[in-house]
């Protein structure tokens, strides 16, 4: 064989290729995965779609409920003003099965699942790789739908199915449609609200412990890439209704997630938030500059949670009342704190500030933070591991400036490394909490 041309070689090798019994079993017949998926061939690809009531109840939500929803309740909630006008009418909802849940060049999304409202329906529509030659035509027909949206919506995307999808529509050589478009994670909204009292943010526990939804069949997400192998080595198709099923459920459990995350936001005072709640969002309206809002929700919050509440929810409103000018009733919530909750420098720093700036008392304000320093010693003895450098240095720079006021001197002359006073009240709440978490 030596002695043959390189064009003969090659045609010995496709002999012998062609003779050579195929080890990969027979793939099913087309019509057949169609008829078994309830689907249908569409744009060079394997399709199946299924379509939802939105009065249809999710648990304890409807998924109707998604449409009452402003562009500003979901700008709070994914803090993301750019959020202000997205319409869940004309969203795109996206979730995607893939050959590997690490991510990176070599993983394939071989199902696709997009759901979007039509007609009076939610409709999920999903795209399924039926082998590695036809990733081009689903991506396509996948892009071509989403083009028609302007929004978009997804549980992790951010970090996996958006990059991922990119990333392949890349290697295709096909440009992206989605990639600019306005972006809701439900992922991250719901760790801002439900983290702190879940821990596990996963979509399946939210859905049973928030939206009070448990699924009877499903196949966890972990064996996925497993089945679909199996499907391509051996054309076995018994796991591909499951995994339909879990994509469909998937897609469905998000919108209805986010419908509920979006009513909460929205209307807190008319829905039965809990007392974690009330305090998360009264965060996110603190966040968005809604100042007014938030301490009505912590008032609710302080006023019919008595059990839950917390000194943390007495310092929030203080400063809500603050930055709002409201400064009598800032200076009843430090004066409660003081005489009614454990030792916090918090109280008797903005109590101080009080007496010095508005009332002019210099001499209750020398006194109090007095009290204050000797309230903290006391802690650091007790507690010495306890890390309170921060407000000490507060403190003390407060008395120096007061004592040198009680002796009618100007305290810049008496003390001339002492800084200036931070004045900039509407960003003093954040700052003081971040330090807080710092010093725990």
């Amino acid at each position: 064989m030596s002695g043959l041309s390189l064009k003969e070689k090659l045609r010995e090798l496709e002999r012998v290729q062609n003779r050579a019994p195929s080890a990969r079993p027979a793939k099913p017949q087309q019509n057949n995965l169609a008829e078994l998926l309830g689907g249908e061939e569409r744009d060079g690809c394997l399709t199946v779609e299924r379509r939802y009531a939105l009065h249809e109840a999710h648990g304890q939500v409807r998924l109707a409920d998604l449409l009452e929803i402003s562009g500003a309740a979901f700008g709070i909630a994914a803090k993301d003003g750019q959020l202000a006008a997205f319409d869940p009418r004309r969203a795109v909802f996206l979730d995607t099965e893939t050959t590997g849940l690490a991510g990176g060049t070599g993983t394939l999304a071989f199902l696709v699942g997009l759901g979007y409202f039509e007609n009076g329906d939610f409709v999920v529509r999903q795209y399924f790789l039926r082998g590695p030659q036809e990733e081009s035509a689903m991506l396509a027909a996948v892009q071509q739908r989403m083009q028609q949206c302007s929004g978009l919506v997804t549980f992790n995307g951010k970090s996996f199915d958006v990059p991922l999808l990119l990333t392949r529509s890349v290697l295709n050589r096909l440009r992206p449609a989605f990639e600019a478009l306005p972006h809701i994670d439900v992922l991250h909204a719901a760790r801002r609200l439900w983290k702190p009292s879940l821990q596990d943010c996963s979509l399946g526990n939210l859905e049973y412990r928030i939206l009070g939804k448990t699924r009877s069949v499903d196949v966890p997400g972990a064996f996925i890439p497993a089945l679909y192998f199996d499907f391509l080595r051996t054309g076995n198709t018994r796991s591909l209704p499951d995994i339909f099923a879990h994509n469909r459920q998937d897609l469905v459990a998000t919108a209805a997630l986010l419908a509920h995350l979006g009513s909460l936001v929205q209307s807190p005072f008319k829905l039965r938030a809990t007392a974690h709640e009330l305090r998360q969002i009264g965060k996110l309206y603190r966040e968005a500059g809604e100042w007014e809002t938030s301490g009505r929700l912590l008032q609710l919050l302080i006023e019919n949670h008595a059990h839950e509440r917390q000194a943390e929810d007495y310092l929030a409103l203080g400063f809500c009342y603050k930055v709002q000018r409201r400064d009598e009733e800032a200076r009843q919530i430090w004066q409660h704190m003081i005489d009614h909750l454990s030792f916090h420098p918090l109280p008797f720093i903005e109590l101080a500030k009080h007496l010095e700036h508005r009332a002019g008392d210099h001499q209750r304000a020398h006194d109090l933070v007095q009290r204050a320093l000797r309230a903290m010693a006391l802690v650091e003895e007790l507690q010495p591991a306890h890390r309170s450098l921060f407000y000490r240095q507060d403190l003390l720079r407060r008395s120096a400036r007061l004592q040198g006021k009680l002796c009618h001197r100007s305290p810049h002359d008496q003390f001339p490394f002492m800084a200036k006073e931070i004045s900039a009240e509407e960003s003093f709440f954040t700052q003081i909490i971040e330090k807080e978490r710092v010093l725990r």
